[in-house]
């Protein structure tokens, strides 16, 4: 009986203490104020922005207008600019006034037609006809009338010369508010020359008619493209030969240089090859 009850007193005091009414209480998770930072959360990786598309456009500057239109490939200066126009191919035809330049006594005027076809853009082959009549000057009169001079002088009616053409130069000039593309040319040839002595007897050969005088090109000159089809040309053309003049029976070599103004045009009148540029 003393066992019992002692035991029963330990278990009475085991318990002591001990709110069995209330039940077990379970702690609840409070989240933390929407102000204040959660330290214990782990950090969130950075979301990278995506690079902006490069569409080609550049950045206004401060003081451009938003209105302003972007620059295309198309409105961009070339720093080499197309020709005007392309000979490739294609037959000129150019008449001409010619007056000489070089002789101080008797002054050769007339016309010349020319006919030349490129088979390369700086390359010609061309082939020209020339009529000129010769006119004294008034130094001449002084000359043979007061000083008793004699002067010893070929008088060429027309010659025949085929030359070569090359074309290195081509650019453009301001004129009068304009831009002009000239085109430079150089030439060099050979022919023949038929002058007044030409066919009458030679004593020196039996009594022969003399032959036609054989000739020599060398010239340059300008053209200043106005269209594709058209120029304006301005040459200066130097054709050597040999000649007996009237009044004696010694051959001399003549230099007729001849200033030349006309126009060319071009057939076809469109280039094509502008594709090839």
């Amino acid at each position: 009986m003393l066992l019992a009850m002692s035991s029963g007193r330990a278990f009475a005091q085991g318990f002591e203490g001990l709110d069995l009414t209330d039940g077990e209480k379970k702690e609840e998770k409070k989240d933390p104020p929407k102000d204040e930072l959660d330290l214990t959360a782990p950090d969130k990786p950075a979301t990278k922005k995506a690079a902006p598309k490069d569409d080609g456009r550049k950045p206004l500057k401060p003081d451009q207008p938003a209105v302003e239109r972007d620059v295309t490939q198309d409105d961009r200066v070339k720093s080499v600019q197309r020709k005007l126009y392309i000979k490739r191919g294609r037959f000129e035809l150019a008449p001409a006034a010619i007056i000489n330049v070089n002789d101080p006594y008797y002054t050769r005027v007339g016309g010349q037609i020319r006919a030349a076809f490129y088979p390369a853009d700086t390359l010609a082959i061309a082939a020209r006809f020339a009529l000129m009549q010769t006119l004294p000057s008034d130094d001449v009169r002084q000359a043979t009338r007061t000083l008793q001079s004699r002067i010893f002088f070929s008088v060429p009616y027309w010659n025949a010369m085929a030359d070569l053409e090359w074309s290195p130069l081509y650019g453009k000039v301001s004129f009068l508010n304009s831009i002009l593309h000239i085109d430079g040319y150089l030439l060099a040839g050979g022919g023949v020359v038929f002058t007044e002595r030409t066919g009458t007897p030679d004593p020196a050969n039996n009594d022969q008619p003399r032959p036609i005088n054989p000739g020599f090109d060398l010239g340059l000159g300008l053209r200043f493209v106005a269209k594709d089809f058209v120029s304006v040309n301005l040459g200066l053309v130097n054709t050597t030969y040999v000649d007996t003049p009237r009044g004696t029976t010694k051959g001399v070599t003549q230099n007729l240089m001849m200033l030349t103004v006309g126009v060319s045009l071009f057939i076809p009148f469109k280039s094509t090859y502008r594709e090839a540029e």
